[in-house]
Formats: structure tokens, C-alpha cells, sequence
């Protein structure tokens, strides 16, 4: 977990074409995100996830650098 509390953080993108899927995608899973105190971080109330809503290409970074534990990234961004 990156966080002191025991939240998995996932990173997903705040614009483009993946970033309402990747929430439609969560929420389908049967995951209750809601808008947290800003429009950058969403929290899941039924499991210790926090969503950090981030630019594309800074999603590999974050992970890499321990900021998140994943990512949800398109082939874009892989290759």
C-alpha cells in the first residue's frame, strides 16, 4: 500500500479517452467512488482505495516513483 493508512492508490487520467471508462469500469466492479474534496482525488467508500486523477503520461511516474500502487494506462502510453 503507499499510504500510512492502508490505501491502495490507483492513478487513472483525468481527461481523455480512457478516464470515464476507467471509473465506469470501477464502478461496474462494484466499487462506490465519490468525488473527494477536490477534483483530483476520489475515494472508494466501501473498500481502502483512493483514485488519483492525473495527466496520461505522468500515470507510469507515479507508479514508478511509489506515489500509486497501479495505473490504468492506454497501449499509448506503454509504448
Amino acid at each position: 500500500m503507499s499510504t500510512a493508512s492502508g490505501r491502495l492508490r490507483i492513478a487513472v487520467q483525468k481527461s481523455g479517452r480512457l478516464a470515464d471508462r476507467s471509473l465506469e469500469l470501477i464502478r461496474d466492479a462494484g466499487l462506490r467512488v465519490m468525488k473527494g474534496a477536490n477534483d483530483l482525488l476520489y475515494r472508494v467508500e466501501n473498500h481502502p482505495i483512493d483514485l488519483l486523477r492525473v495527466r496520461d503520461d505522468d500515470i507510469p511516474t507515479f507508479v514508478a516513483d511509489g506515489v500509486c500502487d497501479l495505473g490504468v494506462v492506454g497501449l499509448n502510453v506503454l509504448e
